[in-house]
């Protein structure tokens, strides 16, 4: 009896143990996930802190950073050629009082109902045309999207 009592008195001990372990093991992983998120929140602000003093300093030549801040100024004006190419190709422009994008032969922003000044033909096209639906008012058609008639300036749904 002996014998069984201490296997039962292992059993149990060894049972205890794991239940320690797997209890230290589930909060070692809280506690490292509770640093990673913090982690995260320093890299965040960091980030911040990092395009605040880019912008408020940019234009400041004897810059300890200003290598850097060329370097920046740089890659976003490519960013801005690629997006501009981008919308060359889509057949798009940008509405001068909201910035939504808007085809290049509308008369009124779909977005914000702004006259737009300049017109200009779109390009050829090759993908599909979206879903579209009419103006209430003259008949023109609209991108189901749309909040404003790109022909008249008509508001046709409400915005959102």
């Amino acid at each position: 009896m002996a014998f069984f009592d201490k296997i039962s008195e292992t059993i149990a001990a060894t049972s205890k143990d794991v239940a320690k372990k797997t209890k230290d093991f589930a909060e070692v992983s809280s506690l490292n996930s509770q640093i990673t998120s913090q982690e995260e929140i320093i890299d965040k602000l960091y980030l911040e802190i990092g395009k605040g003093y880019f912008e408020a300093n940019r234009e400041k030549e004897a810059d300890i950073y200003i290598e850097q801040m060329h370097n920046i100024t740089a890659a976003m004006d490519v960013i801005e050629e690629k997006q501009k190419r981008i919308r060359e190709v889509k057949g798009i422009k940008l509405c001068g009082s909201c910035g939504a994008e808007i085809a290049l032969e509308v008369s009124f922003c779909s977005k914000c109902g702004q006259k737009v000044e300049e017109m200009v033909s779109a390009p050829e096209l090759s993908e599909t045309v979206p879903a579209v639906r009419h103006c209430p008012e003259c008949g023109a058609e609209l991108a189901a999207e749309a909040t404003f008639c790109t022909s008249c300036g008509c508001k046709t749904q409400s915005e959102e």
